[in-house]
């Protein structure tokens, strides 16, 4: 989800273009003559956006090495954005950069508006990389002790540093994680939440990335994100009906990865306590699963040989394994797991493809709402069984997904034990009972 342009905007005049006016003004500069004097006094006093902006253009034709081309800039870009004029603000801030790399106000807009205007092409996406480097480049000179302004505190100028280079680190992840370096997208939100804990909107962006990873160990991470996202309600917090639905949402994937609300707590109470997680490591139901899988052959040998299957199936070169050795086998089909002969695979109804003449059954082994199988019917069925419904198959592998996770099986009616009986049909040339007359 991205900001709104104009909430994206709101702040333009606060934090540390605030501190940078201040500097700015204390530096001695000059009208080049009076004529320059009264018309940036009529600027000021102008109240409609387009006649301002002629104005604004009349002092850079007649003064254009005006020693205020910097708030001239500014005051531009500002009424670019009353307007809302996305593209003249960063024409403007480009503009401002090309005749002054250094400009702190110049990368400060382009770094806000890459986001802002979520142009994703390969140009804006470059243009930003750049603008947000160069934004990063200049803080060493920028917010050097020299130039501290009297009125801020030691504290305040550090604070004003870290807040802008977090908007950078900001740019950079939401850059990467568009050009689906979602590895490379994490590191640049923990860099800014590092500095700037309020900017949620990096955790949630960093959650999504480790999802997208698609590595089993980055999903706790991710979810620490999403928690941090739903329960931070300090300065930034997202608005409260977002962040229960990001609620609802952190508690369900918890579960669904986890197996149980065991540690949910604890993650949560993490997260309100600090921006990034440090150690987080958090088992999903199939790791639990595979460290009891010795256990399992004793204790339920269906599971176990699922278990293995899938583990493999999950596996770097899962796709070979299907191909090699599940394609068009017929299985459980009598495999032996700790001394017992699994004949069929016991699961656990999710879904039908649909409620009448349903011809995919979704169903889970490793919990019963997880989709991880398909069963292809060879005919279809009445009605679709209840949600849960205890399902037997034996059948051959035709298909396999590892993203989504879900392996199909080709099987016949018959070979399915749960399935409702078929409707009994008519015999042929036997008229129907007539019903007996009432009695009297």
């Amino acid at each position: 989800m991205l900001f709104s342009f104009k909430r994206a905007m709101t702040a333009i005049a606060l934090g540390s273009l605030s501190l940078m006016t201040v500097w700015a003004q204390a530096q001695t500069k000059n009208w080049k003559d009076r004529a320059e004097y009264d018309l940036v006094q009529q600027i000021g006093k102008e109240a409609n956006n387009q006649t301002k902006l002629d104005l604004l253009k009349q002092w850079k034709e007649k003064y254009p090495t005006s020693d205020w081309k910097d708030e001239r800039y500014a005051q531009v870009i500002a009424t670019y954005q009353a307007m809302g004029n996305a593209k003249g603000m960063m024409d403007t801030a480009k503009e401002q950069v090309a005749a002054d790399p250094k400009s702190f106000t110049g990368l400060y807009y382009m770094n806000l508006l890459t986001l802002s205007m979520n142009d994703t092409s390969d140009a804006a996406l470059d243009q930003g990389e750049k603008a947000a480097k160069s934004f990063l480049g200049i803080m060493d000179d920028f917010f050097s002790p020299a130039r501290k302004p009297a009125a801020a505190t030691d504290e305040q100028w550090k604070k004003e540093r870290a807040n802008s280079e977090a908007i950078a680190y900001k740019g950079l992840g939401w850059i990467a994680m568009n050009r689906k370096q979602y590895e490379e997208a994490h590191k640049y939100f923990v860099e800014a939440l590092t500095r700037n804990p309020a900017e949620v909107q990096c955790a949630v962006w960093a959650g999504t990335c480790n999802v997208r990873t698609k590595k089993l160990e980055r999903q706790g991470i991710a979810l620490f994100f999403f928690a941090r996202a739903a329960v931070y309600d300090g300065p930034g917090a997202l608005p409260q009906q977002q962040r229960d639905q990001m609620k609802a949402s952190f508690e369900k994937n918890y579960v669904n990865f986890h197996g149980d609300n065991s540690g949910m707590a604890e993650m949560v109470a993490a997260a309100k306590a600090s921006p990034i997680p440090v150690d987080v490591k958090l088992e999903s139901k199939d790791e639990i699963l595979l460290k009891n899988e010795e256990e399992l052959k004793k204790t339920n040998p269906n599971l176990a040989l699922w278990i293995s299957i899938k583990r493999q199936l999950s596996a770097e070169n899962g796709a070979a394994y299907f191909g090699s050795d599940l394609k068009d086998a017929h299985i459980p089909g009598g495999a032996e797991v700790g001394g017992t002969k699994i004949e069929k695979f016991k699961a656990k109804l999710v879904s039908c493809d649909a409620p009448k003449k349903a011809k995919k059954l979704i169903v889970g082994i490793s919990s019963p709402d997880m989709s991880e199988i398909t069963l292809a019917l060879e005919t279809p069925i009445a009605v679709c069984p209840d949600k849960g419904t205890d399902i037997e198959f034996v059948g051959s592998p035709s298909e396999f997904t590892a993203d989504p996770f879900n392996l199909t099986f080709a099987v016949e009616n018959k070979d399915v034990v749960g399935l409702p009986a078929p409707p009994v049909a008519a015999k042929k040339g036997v008229a129907p009972a007539k019903k007996a007359a009432p009695k009297k």
